[in-house]
């Protein structure tokens, strides 16, 4: 075996330590998705919740009675 041979080959714990490294990207990969679409779909009904509070006329508040002076 040469010496150009053995500098670019891999070892087994390299090896190794690609397969975990692809294997947690996935996983945070997957967890980032998944945590995407729940904050768009709560920001959708956050929205939509502010928007029909906001069609909805408030009630006044009932006029307080004064008293009359003496």
């Amino acid at each position: 075996m040469t010496a150009s041979k053995a500098l670019f080959r891999a070892t087994r714990s390299e090896t190794r330590a690609d397969v975990t490294d692809r294997a947690a990207r996935e996983i945070i990969d997957a967890e980032a998705a998944a945590r995407n679409q729940r904050i768009a779909r709560l920001r959708s009904l956050r929205l939509q919740g502010e928007a029909a509070a906001r069609d909805v006329p408030k009630a006044k508040p009932a006029a307080k009675a004064r008293k009359k002076a003496s």
